[in-house]
């Protein structure tokens, strides 16, 4: 291996390493949160679709105080539970085993609200697939999480 090599390696890991150590007590719980509430899901969805979904998210960006009290886990595991059910769907579950390769769940950047015609679909527009990676932008607004995750299934193969 060249030196060139050994300095990439070392560079990712010592940046993964950072990242974690840069959680605050309260995002690391929330993490481990977070990690439980969607163990059995994503044990499921990836039996159902013969996946081994990867889940990611930015809990640096995680607040408390914007999810006190609320049960922030059971939004990505709705995602990943929308995704196991288009599972059901022959036609459906070929495409996201060869399509799907993880899902992101993630606290910040999440897109405004409204459009100017007066419409909500503030939760269709802040999920996507892309590359790969059926990425969610959280909300507590956000409503109608398994049948959305769905809409933005079959758009994305349709």
């Amino acid at each position: 291996m060249s030196l060139k090599h050994v300095f990439a390696v070392v560079t990712l890991l010592s940046t993964s390493a950072f990242a974690e150590e840069d959680l605050k007590p309260a995002q690391e719980e929330a993490k481990a949160k977070l990690e439980e509430t969607i163990e059995d899901a994503l044990k499921a969805t990836n039996d159902k679709c013969g996946t081994k979904l990867e889940v990611k998210t930015d809990f640096q960006n995680f607040k408390t105080d914007d999810w006190s009290g609320t049960s922030f886990g059971s939004y990505c595991q709705s995602i990943i539970e929308g995704i196991g059910s288009m599972c059901e769907r022959p036609a459906y579950k070929k495409a996201i085993a060869k399509k799907v390769t993880g899902v992101a769940c993630l606290f910040g950047g999440v897109k405004a609200a409204e459009k100017k015609d007066g419409t909500n679909d503030a939760t269709l527009r802040n999920m996507s697939l892309d590359k790969g990676v059926f990425t969610y932008h959280l909300s507590k607004d956000h409503a109608n999480l398994d049948d959305n995750t769905k809409a933005t299934l079959e758009k994305a193969f349709n």
